[in-house]
């Protein structure tokens, strides 16, 4: 029983260090986190130098598991963010004819009454269908 409350301590400071791991590397963070974690409870679950060995690799491996899918999950964050970035940048056409534009032009307007209140002449964009 003693063993038993050990353990669940031991597992608990571990998730508490887990939790502190910043951003990037995450997979060497989490096999030396669960490299530590996993000799304490081999030695505490077998008493001998094979349960210690055995618990390393084990935390090991899990640990490096768990933190490369932490790192797989920001770096599609990251490039989602960036994609959506470029989408947002190509969706509006440049005034002096540089850039990436779709098919149109800029035509300057008049300026005209509606609704009773004077809007002054400006450019906008007329698409051509090609």
């Amino acid at each position: 029983m003693k063993r038993l409350i050990i353990l669940l301590i031991i597992i608990g400071f571990g998730s508490g260090l887990a939790g502190c791991t910043s951003s990037g590397y995450n997979a060497q963070k989490g096999a030396a986190i669960g490299g530590g974690l996993g000799a304490i409870a081999g030695q505490l679950i077998g008493n001998n130098t094979a349960g210690t060995l055995i618990g390393t690799s084990v935390g090991t491996f899990v640990g490096f598991i768990a933190g490369n899918a932490v790192d797989q999950y920001y770096t599609n964050q990251c490039l989602q963010q960036l994609e959506q970035k470029q989408t947002k940048q190509r969706a509006y056409a440049s005034v002096d004819g540089q850039g990436d534009s779709p098919p149109g032009e800029w035509v300057q307007t008049k300026g005209q009454w509606i609704d009773g209140n004077w809007v002054p002449s400006y450019k906008k964009w007329v698409p051509v269908n090609p």
